[in-house]
């Protein structure tokens, strides 16, 4: 994806695992943390399976008690 190309929730499927791990290890860098993934932490994989995982994302923001408004628009056959 290009810089000025804005991604939208419905659109998450658009980024590759590249792109997804290269950010998250960008936050990891920012919060000063030793390591992005171990013992039983992995950063990376929670940001990349909420981008790409819709059904898995629904389950994390209802732990986290985030309403999905509407619903997401997002088919399963975008994460295929």
């Amino acid at each position: 994806m290009g810089k000025n190309q804005l991604i939208h929730g419905n659109e998450f499927h658009l980024l590759n695992q590249a792109e997804i791990h290269k950010a998250t290890g960008k936050l990891v860098e920012a919060l000063n943390l030793a390591a992005g993934s171990t013992g039983g932490f992995d950063i990376y994989k929670v940001v990349e399976t909420y981008f790409t995982d819709l059904e898995k994302r629904k389950k994390i923001n209802e732990i986290l008690g985030i309403d999905e408004p509407g619903g997401i628009h997002a088919t399963e056959e975008c994460f295929s």
